[in-house]
């Protein structure tokens, strides 16, 4: 097997591991209502080969962005510490957003649906940003 078709093995094992793990990430955010999902692509021949497209599907549109890797271990340990912030979120949504036999309206502490974003936001951003900690070398929004 030549070096150009052993590599081109690695990228492709590589991508399809990191798509069974970026489909497991899939998930709602009961807050706002909305769904994020991730991809991984492989640009051979570019800058920053590595790509991770997240998806925010929400009540209000659609958001997409484009993060820019140098490596696979960059991209695995973005994919790697998004799978950490799901687990840290849900955990954080069942212990502060819950409602009482899981009836929308108010959480055991008095806190009402509607209110949910305005105040669990910014909480629940700063445990991502401190989870999501691997820095893309640049991305882009999407249309």
């Amino acid at each position: 097997m030549s070096r150009s078709t052993s590599g081109a093995t690695i990228i492709s094992n590589a991508v399809a591991e990191l798509q069974t793990l970026a489909r497991s990430f899939s998930r709602p955010l009961p807050a706002v209502q909305s769904v994020i999902t991730i991809q991984v692509l492989f640009v051979a021949g570019t800058a920053s080969a590595w790509r991770l497209i997240e998806t925010t599907r929400s009540t209000v549109g659609r958001r997409r962005r484009m993060l820019y890797f140098d490596s696979l271990e960059q991209i695995q340990r973005s994919v790697d510490e998004r799978l950490a912030w799901q687990r840290a979120d849900e955990q954080f949504v069942a212990r502060h957003m819950a409602t009482p036999g899981g009836f929308p309206g108010v959480t055991a502490d008095w806190v009402h649906s509607k209110d949910f974003d305005a105040i669990f936001r910014p909480g629940r951003e700063a445990i991502r940003k401190e989870m999501c900690a691997t820095s893309p070398k640049h991305s882009v929004t999407l249309s």
